[in-house]
């Protein structure tokens, strides 16, 4: 698959990827439940979920739901969705410039960067209430919010960008990637 980009959708996506998370490139793992999760916790048995629990239960409803966060950053306003499959390929759309651009690395996505700097002894985690900050020089410094047990926005420390999140694919946006890519052939 060919994949040519615009210079200006390059300098947008590096912005975006620079003002995101600013993290380090990762794989993406796979979980060995056999169970798609559907919430972060059940009705019948919710119990207080701590803000290092709600960053693993959001990134398996990411990992088996897939995302979608709208983003502002630069001025802009970004949707970067993403619907598992066999190969990572997310969509990253620009709205303002109406463009949309593949994009190969997981850890643009906040919830995958928060699960893994939560690896990493070098992060700094400060908890909240129902907030989770982590600044890691390799990574980037963002703080999560929380809601019911799972990550629901975010924003930089230094206030480069913010976003909003859910955890279902945004069809529209990943049916133009495909037109798009398709066009390039």
């Amino acid at each position: 698959m060919k994949k040519t980009l615009v210079p200006l959708v390059v300098v947008a996506a590096f912005s975006l990827v620079a003002g995101l998370a600013g993290c380090a490139p990762g794989e993406v793992a796979t979980s060995t439940s056999s169970e798609t999760p559907t919430s972060a916790t059940a009705p019948e048995t919710a119990v207080e979920v701590s803000v290092l629990d709600a960053v693993e239960a959001s990134y398996q409803l990411w990992l088996f739901q897939g995302m979608t966060e709208e983003v502002t950053s630069s001025g802009d306003t970004y949707i970067l969705t993403y619907q598992p499959g066999a190969e990572f390929v997310a969509a990253l759309y620009n709205i303002e410039l109406e463009d949309v651009i593949p994009i190969e690395q997981p850890e643009l996505f906040t919830v995958y960067s928060a699960w893994m700097m939560l690896k990493d002894d070098a992060t700094v985690i400060v908890e909240g209430d129902n907030q989770l900050t982590l600044t890691n020089d390799g990574y980037g410094d963002f703080t999560v919010f929380i809601e019911n047990g799972i990550i629901v926005s975010g924003e930089a420390v230094n206030g480069s960008w913010t976003g909003v999140f859910r955890y279902e694919p945004d069809l529209p946006t990943l049916e133009l990637l495909e037109q798009a890519l398709n066009a390039e052939q």
